[in-house]
């Protein structure tokens, strides 16, 4: 008996992106399993080294026995071919991001993000089985009245993150500093001004052999990125250093020049780049927000309320004390074993069974 088909549908697929990098560990998943199975998403939102692994949404086409699943984060030209899917519908819930962190940066997404939240109860209504990213994630659709929730923790996978550096912007950027940095989208609601102006504080106060590495992409809200490199030049450190988009052998350079990677973000559904830094070896400092605390998994260091200076000698405890640098570090390399060892084969079997 051939075994039904299970799809993906994305709004957009990127490399770089966790979304995207989720659907393809799961899609290898399936696969394994023996179902046919592939990723939809709009051709305009697909970034060139994706194509490859990303059908057209236009080809998406569903038997009446066959599975969906539908990343949701925003709203996009997908949703609808979700809602008329024929077939098993699965919502697979990542977070909506509060709008106001891009009112007056772009209105354009902040419209968007209005609209998913208003359509998140139709979306849901309509599918089979829900689930969500963390508990996180999964309480605010328990809140809404959805029910039942399942959690589905985002896979972790190292197979980029062992990706060899570039070798010629490890030579570019090797220098004898004390080095902090940042991967992720340059959004509003990251609070990345929040951590220049921690790290200001840090360099002219505590250690003048330092520099910031900012690693992200300026095109996801373009005119915070222009905001950013505004208060660093105000601030007139040139070792703030906004990098822009990496490749993921780029990536392996930073990673491997830095000595704390820090996340200043006020809202995350999740937020896997904490659990990579990890696996880099770096010690992790984020702040508690939303499904944060669910990443670290009782590693790294979480703080709240602290003020720029607070937080620059949070850095500086973290750099200089060995002792409290090494148990963090114990800590992290446990948090890793324990994403590594998931049974993510077992968790996704199972959680299909429950939309039949």
């Amino acid at each position: 008996m051939t075994k039904p088909r299970i799809d993906q549908l994305l709004a957009g697929f990127a490399d770089g992106d966790a979304i995207s990098n989720a659907a393809l560990i799961m899609r290898d998943v399936v696969r394994a399993l023996g179902h046919a199975s592939d990723i939809f998403a709009p051709t305009d939102r697909v970034s060139p080294p994706m194509r490859a692994s990303c059908r057209p949404l236009e080809a998406y086409a569903p038997a009446p026995e066959d599975v969906t699943l539908y990343h949701y984060g925003l709203a996009a030209p997908t949703t609808p071919h979700f809602l008329r899917a024929r077939g098993k519908k699965i919502l697979v819930y990542h977070n909506i991001t509060p709008a106001e962190y891009f009112d007056g940066f772009d209105d354009t997404v902040a419209a968007q993000l209005r609209d998913a939240r208003v359509e998140l109860c139709e979306v849901a209504g309509h599918a089979d089985a829900v689930w969500a990213a963390s508990r996180f994630n999964a309480s605010e659709l328990e809140g809404m009245g959805i029910s039942p929730v399942h959690v589905f923790e985002l896979p972790f996978s190292t197979n980029l993150l062992d990706t060899p550096p570039d070798e010629e912007l490890l030579r570019r950027r090797q220098a004898p500093m004390t080095t902090i940095l940042f991967v992720g989208r340059i959004a509003p609601n990251k609070r990345v001004e929040d951590l220049i102006q921690a790290f200001a504080w840090y360099h002219k106060t505590i250690n003048p052999l330092s520099r910031l590495f900012v690693v992200g992409s300026n095109r996801s809200c373009p005119r915070y990125y222009t905001l950013l490199r505004m208060m660093a030049g105000d601030l007139d450190i040139p070792n703030i250093c906004l990098e822009g988009f990496a490749s993921q052998a780029g990536l392996s350079v930073y990673y491997q020049l830095s000595d704390l990677y820090v996340c200043t973000s006020e809202h995350e559904g999740y937020c896997l780049p904490l659990l990579e830094a990890m696996y880099k070896g770096l010690p992790v400092i984020s702040r508690i927000a939303g499904g944060t605390p669910e990443a670290m998994d009782g590693a790294g260091v979480l703080y709240d309320d602290l003020n720029h200076r607070e937080l620059a000698e949070l850095f500086h405890n973290l750099l200089s004390d060995g002792g409290l640098r090494e148990r963090v570090l114990v800590g992290q390399r446990e948090r890793v074993q324990r994403a590594l060892s998931r049974d993510l084969t077992g968790e996704i079997r199972a959680l299909l069974d429950t939309a039949q």
